[in-house]
């Protein structure tokens, strides 16, 4: 298909694809990081010892949803880097896109170490930044009325798993 005429039908396909999101989905979809599958290999790399007990809090928190897991690679890459200058203390992004560019086949979560972050702020951290994986985007005290989501923008360790809305989100956009 010609370059020019290609767009317009990427912009119909878009469209379609939004149209067909159940309503708990979409105020929770994080845009476009779905994941390529319900089965997901976690590895992580160079982590300190909060760092990897993010990860296995995430990990876990992952399994509780339709979303199973295992230990391994070629999934969800996690990471301890500092990074200073920075006002981030974790993230998520995707760093190999499908051939359709509609999902994540690999994904990349950092911690950012630079950060000083109390225990249960890292597993708050690390639930967050895999519910991402599973599609989740960021909660307000608007679309999280009883207050309880790990998907909430701001570090708070009330907050430190999925809630039922979290669980239900992952189910209908997986």
């Amino acid at each position: 298909m010609p370059r020019l005429t290609r767009a317009p039908w990427l912009a119909v396909a878009g469209v379609l694809l939004a149209s067909l999101s159940s309503p708990a989905h979409a105020s929770h979809d994080d845009d476009g990081f779905d994941p390529d599958n319900r089965s997901q290999a976690v590895k992580g790399f160079n982590l300190t010892v909060k760092g990897q007990g993010a990860m296995e809090w995430g990990k876990q928190q992952l399994e509780r949803s339709v979303i199973s897991t295992s230990w391994g690679g070629g999934d969800l890459e996690v990471h301890d880097y500092k990074t200073t200058g920075v006002d981030w203390a974790a993230q998520t992004r995707c760093k190999d896109w499908n051939a359709l560019w509609t999902s994540c086949d690999v994904f990349t979560i950092q911690f950012n170490t630079a950060m000083y972050h109390s225990d249960w702020e890292w597993l708050v951290m690390g639930c967050h930044e895999f519910g991402h994986t599973g599609d989740l985007g960021h909660r307000s005290k608007s679309n999280d009325t009883d207050n309880n989501s790990c998907m909430r923008s701001s570090v708070d360790t009330a907050y430190y798993k999925f809630d039922s809305h979290d669980l239900n989100a992952i189910q209908a956009g997986t």
